[in-house]
């Protein structure tokens, strides 16, 4: 069982790859820290306008949003097929401006060593990541907001009324913006890489 999880969990080794020397000049930047960031401005500017935390009372927001993922899981499962298959003169080389590790063991003596990873490979994790992300939060919205409402209602007029007004709802509101940020920010990576990264790549071959 544990095996077939690690299987499907690959695409979340995204997040443990380590590139740059600081935590500001890092990956961890587009990872953790602008997601953060721009999440709690979101909860700040919802609550200063006096809007509801609850995502699930914001129907057009939440169909906008399913719309929106359905059309991107098709995007970025195409974008990593494309970049798994892709023949540019380069694109196998090492990442420029420091290395891109990933944490692994080895396959024959089970030691845990860094790996170098490529453009292709950097890539691929990159939209894999995003593919993943991208099914799992479009996953969570559809079930939570047919099932989250009737939650609530069982438990209405009880002390767990108060615990999920107070903290549940704000606590899944912080969650999805924050996935929605991080998807929008690490998006906007991966176009990065295709568009700029990789052209450089052939230019440097000429």
């Amino acid at each position: 069982m544990l095996w077939a999880l690690r299987q499907l969990s690959v695409p979340i080794n995204y997040l443990r790859i380590r590139h740059g020397d600081t935590l500001f000049r890092s990956k961890a930047v587009y990872d953790f820290v602008l997601p953060i960031i721009l999440t709690l401005v979101t909860c700040v500017i919802f609550w200063w306008l006096g809007i509801s935390q609850r995502i699930f009372d914001h129907k057009d927001l939440v169909k906008q949003l399913t719309d929106l993922l359905a059309l991107m899981i098709v995007f970025y499962m195409a974008a990593l097929a494309a970049v798994a298959t892709f023949d540019r003169k380069g694109i196998d080389d090492p990442l420029k401006g420091g290395d891109a590790l990933l944490r692994a063991r080895h396959h024959d003596t089970g030691e845990a060593i860094d790996r170098k990873l490529s453009y292709r490979q950097f890539i691929s994790y990159l939209f894999g990541y995003l593919s993943f992300l991208s099914l799992c939060l479009y996953i969570f919205i559809i079930v939570f907001a047919l099932a989250w409402p009737v939650f609530e209602k069982h438990f209405a007029g009880t002390r767990i009324e108060w615990y999920l007004e107070s903290i549940a709802d704000p606590a899944i509101f912080a969650v999805t913006f924050f996935a929605v940020w991080q998807l929008v920010i690490t998006s906007l990576l991966g176009i990065y890489f295709l568009t700029e990264r990789i052209q450089s790549l052939y230019e440097d071959s000429h």
